[in-house]
């Protein structure tokens, strides 16, 4: 016989356990209840413009019942829409803006934050449990956020840099750059704007203080800074593609010392073996020119290399360090096109001894004022042997990924230096790394017309120096 079991029986609640739910519910409805408070008064510090109509339209339905909430209300709207058609400027910046500006705080960075680090393999799980990297801070700005992040245990700034072209895509940016902030700490710098598609005009007066030059102005960075070139001590190379702004870079550093040209203590000594094509119409600027890429070019070059081993021997346990006076002025050398001088020549013994004074100039020639500023199309290895010897490197658009290396350093475009993307309709805008310094920096230099170079030769003309006679037929 088949014993058939009784159904269980609902045994109902103990009323202590009902208590406590009910004990429970109220209190998460309390909390609830606290943090929509505490969110609407923060809310109404931080955007007054708003949250004072609201006030004074609620205290009018309160005194005077809904006709007075609506007038109050209708009057308040129509401030705020006058406010923005006669001064939208304000208006955004007080208001609009700074709505915007929470919104994308939260929607682009905090809100999917925890899927996008794992989603790009930024997480750790250990025990079962998922770590994720600390969002610290967030700074929006119109052009590019800066994101602050307190890495995990175990990551460095590299696993960060590997995965940015994909962040990049991930907030719908243009470009993204990670660098170190301190140990343990990065920043992601997202920039879904360009602050330099428009073109830079050169003022009128050179940016740079004084007649100094330690910090010349040659433009404007992506954040909007002035982006200051050191030359007293430093050798410059600049690469980039035909058309990508090499001469507007050069002519930018050249218009910045202008006041040291005048008064007499940096001399220019200018090769442009390219027929003086690019830096002909600034000879009244310079000490030398050469646009002979053979004998001519040589001699300078030896030259130099006489200055350099002439201060040398005469500085030596005297000072580490050249001061440029009228007496021992600063000699810059510029040369347009260096590979026309280390590669392309087909005489192999001028290009031998090219090749050995350039290397004594580049490795000796800081310390006693004798600099370099160079341009080069193709920064390969076999083209430009001495890259290295440049503590300034600018890169310009580029035609190949490997360039970029090339010329910024092995990791340079895995931390955002994208020159191989930059598109030919955006002459002068580069990446600029400084020796000592890991950090790239977007930048693009002034324009400089034919108009500027003319206004330059007359403004700075050297000591003792005339203008052609071309130039002073069109000053008078």
């Amino acid at each position: 016989m088949v014993r058939s079991e009784a159904p269980p029986r609902h045994v109902p609640p103990a009323s202590g356990d009902g208590l406590v739910a009910l004990v429970e519910m109220a209190f998460k409805l309390t909390w609830l209840s606290f943090k929509l408070k505490a969110y609407l008064v923060v809310w109404a510090v931080l955007f007054p413009m708003l949250s004072l109509p609201i006030l004074l339209t609620v205290a009018a339905g309160e005194q005077g019942g809904s006709s007075a909430a609506t007038a109050v209300g209708m009057a308040s709207l129509m401030v705020l829409a006058g406010w923005r058609l006669r001064h939208p400027g304000s208006f955004h910046r007080l208001v609009s803006g700074r709505i915007w500006k929470r919104w994308r705080r939260w929607r682009t960075y905090r809100q999917p934050w925890r899927h996008l680090c794992a989603m790009h393999g930024l997480t750790v799980v250990l025990n079962d449990r998922v770590s994720v990297p600390k969002l610290h801070r967030v700074r929006v700005g119109y052009v590019s956020d800066a994101v602050t992040v307190r890495m995990l245990y175990g990551q460095s700034i590299e696993d960060w840099q590997r995965v940015s072209d994909a962040l990049g895509h991930a907030f719908g940016a243009m470009s993204v750059r990670v660098r170190a902030l301190k140990p343990g700490w990065a920043v992601i710098d997202v920039h879904h704007g360009d602050a330099l598609a428009s073109v830079v005009p050169l003022p009128q007066t050179p940016c740079s203080e004084g007649i100094g030059v330690e910090a010349l102005t040659a433009g404007v960075t992506e954040r909007g800074d002035r982006w200051q070139v050191r030359v007293r001590g430093r050798h410059i190379l600049v690469a980039g593609a035909t058309g990508a702004g090499k001469g507007s870079v050069v002519w930018s550093v050249l218009a910045g010392l202008g006041p040291a040209i005048r008064a007499g203590i940096v001399h220019l000594w200018v090769v442009d073996p390219k027929g003086g094509m690019e830096f002909g119409p600034g000879q009244a600027l310079y000490q030398r020119f050469e646009h002979d890429p053979g004998d001519g070019t040589l001699r300078l070059l030896r030259d130099a290399a006489a200055i350099l081993t002439s201060r040398s021997d005469r500085l030596r346990g005297v000072t580490r360090s050249h001061t440029p006076t009228t007496e021992e002025p600063l000699v810059l050398l510029v040369i347009d096109e260096i590979a026309t001088l280390t590669a392309y020549s087909t005489d192999r013994k001028v290009r031998a001894e090219i090749e050995q004074l350039l290397g004594l100039i580049l490795s000796q020639g800081r310390a006693v004022g004798v600099n370099v500023i160079a341009a080069v199309q193709d920064p390969a290895k076999d083209v430009l042997p001495l890259r290295q010897l440049f503590p300034t490197r600018i890169a310009l658009r580029l035609t190949e990924p490997s360039q970029v290396a090339m010329v910024l350093g092995d990791s340079a475009r895995d931390r955002g230096a994208l020159c191989d993307r930059i598109p030919d309709t955006l002459p002068g805008i580069g990446y600029v790394v400084e020796e000592g310094s890991s950090d790239l920096v977007r930048v693009r230099a002034f324009y400089v017309s034919d108009d500027d170079i003319t206004r330059l030769c007359k403004d700075f003309l050297p000591p003792g120096r005339l203008l052609p006679a071309r130039e002073q037929a069109s000053a008078a």
